[in-house]
């Protein structure tokens, strides 16, 4: 798995990720499995000039990197004047194609989960706020808007509950436990009315960017320290990757990946 944030104020868009990979084939004959990890992969790629993508889940289509997938696209992608939706749906088109040919004769349920977040700015005057999309294979057919072009706020996807946790003050397991040891609806109603009040208030409209950046390394940073030193094998880690997307410069590098030794 993976962690991977958005943050969208009103001068632009940040998204970043770690780089821990993990990578899935077929062990044995009719079942996927976790094969390896590596702590150095990019998760954060350009789709042309005006839009980026986050990949979280698996990191690997048979022998090929995601990354080659994204680069292919973006390839093809450079002079295009398509939409945030058109976009994420010709994206999640291109991708269908080899997840399926490589996880597709197996059961829905034993098939790897593999998602996308696709941020940016359409072409034209007309859109003055970033746009958000995304998908998750191999459930979704065709891409879903994350957020309300007018409205801004962060997302992050993956490894979802320390973060939301702390932002929000309380586990969502929470209500399914209280459930399971046979509480009232009443009182669980009560409870998730008061947990809702935990939530931490964070004004994203006047934002700076600068300050989104540093909301969105709060996130990434939140996440892998609690998977570092939980029980169990990290699923997240590596140096972090962030860039910006603002409507007048595009795409800009904040935390590039380094290939130096």
């Amino acid at each position: 798995m993976s962690i991977v944030a958005c943050v969208k104020v009103y001068d632009g868009i940040v998204l970043g990720s770690e780089s821990m990979t993990q990578l899935w084939g077929q062990p044995k004959p009719g079942a996927a499995g976790f094969v390896k990890a590596f702590s150095n992969a990019r998760k954060l790629f350009t789709l042309g000039k005006q839009f980026a993508v986050l990949a979280y889940g698996i990191g690997n289509l048979g022998y090929r990197s995601v990354e080659s997938y994204v680069e292919e696209f973006s390839e093809q992608s450079q002079n295009s004047t398509l939409d945030g939706q058109q976009t994420a749906n010709g994206f999640l088109t291109f991708m269908r194609a080899p997840y399926d040919a490589v996880f597709g004769k197996l059961p829905v349920e034993q098939r790897p989960l593999m998602g996308f977040y696709i941020a940016g700015y359409a072409p034209g005057p007309e859109q003055h706020t970033g746009t958000e999309w995304e998908f998750v294979l191999p459930q979704d057919s065709t891409a879903r808007q994350a957020r309300p072009d007018n409205q801004f706020g962060a997302s992050w996807r993956g490894i979802a509950l320390p973060f939301v946790r702390l932002h929000f003050g309380v586990d969502p397991r929470l209500v399914q436990n209280l459930k399971a040891g046979g509480m009232s609806q009443q009182i669980i109603d009560q409870i998730q009315a008061a947990a809702n009040q935990l939530q931490s208030p964070v004004v994203f409209d006047g934002m700076p960017l600068q300050d989104a950046i540093g909301f969105c390394k709060f996130i990434l940073e939140t996440t892998i320290n609690v998977c570092t030193y939980e029980v169990g094998v990290p699923a997240c880690g590596g140096p972090l990757h962030i860039g910006i997307i603002t409507r007048a410069d595009g795409f800009t590098w904040i935390s590039k990946p380094d290939y130096s030794l």
